[in-house]
């Protein structure tokens, strides 16, 4: 009987072990698990991706929407190497089918996410040079060897290189029709400042034209539009000494310019050509804490993946926002009902005020890095030995900043531009308010399977 037993379980684990082998061979495309390769892969193309943001001096709907599209590729590009995970196709916006993967052969995912960033890249940033785009070229290049100095065969090379073309292709295809290059030729008619509209936004207080009046008629990813988070309305405009409206400008122009204010405000200052906007300054942020937390390819994808969405489509909510309320800027305020001679602590961009972009970033990006990491405390040396030119004097060169906790950065970055002169404290506050709707729609809408 003992031996009888004995061989009935022999019998069991062979048996185990045999269907372990026959699940194996049916599944070749996990013979290379994106859990085994280093983060550092996606990294270099998010920092690729911010380089080249900043040095062509895009601003914050556009920076957000490149994050938005390098996120989606590097999740797309390596989520069949990890057991159980899902493709976003069906998730997410205009996004219905994924690229048919076959299982049975096996794949480099490396090899697969630097052919696909290679083949999306060029259809993310307005007038790219033929310099950046060697750059995009000269990246694909070494990461592929880097995978064939492994042992990656020829064969799977070629693979692997067709797979990620066709990913490629197929987010392209979402790019061409995302309404970003409708809008490109388009001038809409901006209201006019007169006597009958004293809150209207003035581009003559600031000499440029506003940005990208339309960008909230382009496609979000993961909210169902850029209204779904909308907030209440800006409080009535007024130059009565007792209304809302005129509190919250004294607020900001009794702001003390003192080295507290000017950490805050200096540190959360992203405008074209320095950080990239403040999407930049986030997904920095997020390679900060992946990089400390030592995470591998596939924990990198997913959180790119998550803090692409959460820019993007807090930044469409923003602009919705601001070209639906027109408001001034309180700049335009209070030089001409309070001070004529008073100046913020950082420049003011040219765009309306309600509600801030920064803030709305600030209110989503905490709640998804909040579900990979935990709400934790974190050092942000984003701009460690950055020089800045404000209004106030420069070059300021900056310092690392400390934060108790994602939240609390958030929090900061919405009070930043109340101090440093920009925003009224209602486009900030319910900025984060509408930023946690994004983030949290982000987070209930997707299902990674990892």
């Amino acid at each position: 009987m003992k031996k009888i037993l004995t061989l009935v379980l022999i019998g069991t684990v062979l048996s185990l072990f045999s269907c372990q082998k026959d699940d194996d061979s049916e599944n070749a495309s996990l013979t290379y698990r994106t859990t085994d390769y280093s983060g550092a892969i996606a990294h270099e193309w998010m920092q690729l991706g911010y380089q080249m943001i900043k040095d062509n001096y895009l601003y914050g709907p556009h920076a957000a929407r490149v994050y938005g599209y390098l996120g989606l590729t590097t999740w797309e590009a390596v989520y069949a190497g990890i057991p159980g995970a899902r493709s976003l196709a069906g998730q997410i916006n205009d996004y219905e089918e994924a690229t048919l993967i076959d299982r049975s052969k096996v794949y480099d995912w490396g090899i697969v996410l630097c052919t696909a960033q290679k083949t999306v890249f060029p259809y993310l940033v307005d007038n790219m040079s033929n310099a950046q785009r060697s750059q995009v070229e000269v990246l694909a290049a070494l990461q592929e060897d880097q995978m064939m100095d492994k042992g990656t065969t020829e064969e799977v090379r070629q693979r692997s290189q067709e797979l990620g073309l066709a990913i490629g292709n197929k987010i392209v295809e979402r790019i061409r029709r995302d309404g970003r290059d409708v809008i490109r030729n388009i001038v809409p008619t901006i209201p006019v400042r007169d006597a009958e509209h004293p809150w209207y936004w003035d581009p003559n207080t600031f000499g440029q034209a506003p940005v990208e009046p339309m960008w909230g008629t382009v496609r979000t990813f993961a909210t169902s539009n850029s209204q779904a988070c909308e907030i209440e309305a800006p409080f009535p405009y007024s130059t009565d000494p007792s209304s809302d409206f005129h509190r919250e400008a004294l607020e900001v122009y009794q702001v003390e310019k003192n080295a507290t204010n000017k950490a805050i405000a200096y540190h959360w200052e992203n405008g074209p050509g320095r950080t990239c906007s403040p999407a930049c300054h986030w997904i920095n942020i997020a390679q900060q804490l992946l990089e400390r937390e030592n995470m591998n390819l596939a924990e990198c994808a997913k959180t790119y993946a998550l803090t692409g969405f959460a820019v993007a489509d807090a930044f469409s909510s923003s602009w919705f926002m601001k070209y639906k309320f027109f408001l001034l800027r309180p700049a335009t305020y209070i030089t001409e009902t309070i001070d004529p001679n008073w100046t913020a602590l950082v420049g003011t961009p040219p765009y309306p005020d309600y509600t801030s972009g920064s803030s709305t970033v600030g209110g989503a990006v905490p709640v998804v890095l909040s579900y990979v990491f935990g709400d934790i405390g974190f050092v942000d040396r984003t701009h460690v030995g950055s020089p800045l030119y404000t209004p106030d004097g420069g070059p300021f060169v900056l310092p690392e900043r400390t934060f108790t906790s994602l939240t609390k950065a958030g929090e900061e970055q919405a009070l930043s531009r109340i101090v440093g002169g920009v925003h009224f404290r209602r486009a900030c506050d319910l900025g984060l308010e509408s930023g946690r709707c994004v983030g949290n729609t982000v987070l209930a809408r997707l299902e990674f399977g990892f």
